[in-house]
């Protein structure tokens, strides 16, 4: 039996009986509600390593659960929804989850994004951070002296360039919108346009060299940094 607990929280009986079965086919342990309000109890009271979370649910809706679990927990939340409209899909970035999936999905694409997710959030070492150094994969960041090495090379970067690669590597697999990495890397309080960040990723894939493609663009939404051999 895998170790790993699987919350799914959807109000659809049928779907939710498919989804958990999958999961139980690939030896997870299963938790399932069937609302939100039921799936916030069993959140609170187990020990859950991922949650697949629908939006449109009675009692509490998806965007309000998967708020809730933020102002405690970091745990892995994909998103599974029939709202497939941009503004839903960028909402549901802004709220920090990891993936979105829209329905109909095949049950067996959820089951492989879920265990890709659970493989690199097993890996955190693949990203190391030790006394103020933050490594990853021949990228060196020194967090104390504000420096930064690629392949030992030092590079010279700009504050906000530091910062947004900085925070690239610490969410390494996460998808980031361009909304979350104004907020923080730029910070709430400033003004600026969203495609400025699209600037400055344009000069980090540049500074990477070999490397940029580790700076992959999700289409419509922001960008995730990905540094996994391929």
């Amino acid at each position: 039996m895998n170790d790993i607990t699987i919350l799914i929280i959807e109000d659809e009986p049928t779907i939710n009986r498919i989804v958990s079965n999958y999961f139980m086919k690939e030896k997870y342990k299963v938790l399932s509600a069937l609302d939100g309000f039921k799936g916030l109890q069993l959140f609170s009271k187990n020990k859950v390593d991922l949650v697949c979370l629908d939006i449109m649910m009675p009692n509490i809706n998806g965007w309000d659960v998967a708020k809730t679990i933020r102002e405690t927990s970091n745990v892995p939340i994909i998103m599974m929804s029939a709202l497939s409209e941009e503004e839903d899909i960028l909402k549901g970035y802004s709220l920090k989850v990891d993936d979105y999936i829209t329905k109909p999905f095949n049950p067996k694409i959820l089951v492989a994004k879920v265990k890709n997710l659970l493989e690199r959030l097993a890996n955190q070492d693949h990203a190391v951070q030790t006394s103020g150094l933050l490594e990853i994969s021949g990228i060196k960041m020194d967090l104390d002296t504000h420096k930064a090495y690629i392949d030992n090379q030092e590079v010279d970067l700009s504050k906000t360039e530091f910062d947004l690669l900085k925070y690239f590597l610490k969410h390494e697999g996460k998808i980031c919108s361009r909304n979350l990495l104004l907020d923080e890397v730029w910070g709430i309080d400033v003004y600026v346009e969203d495609r400025i960040v699209d600037t400055y990723v344009k000069k980090l894939r540049k500074y990477l060299g070999d490397r940029s493609h580790y700076i992959k663009t999700v289409f419509g939404v922001g960008y995730r940094f990905e540094a996994l051999d391929e």
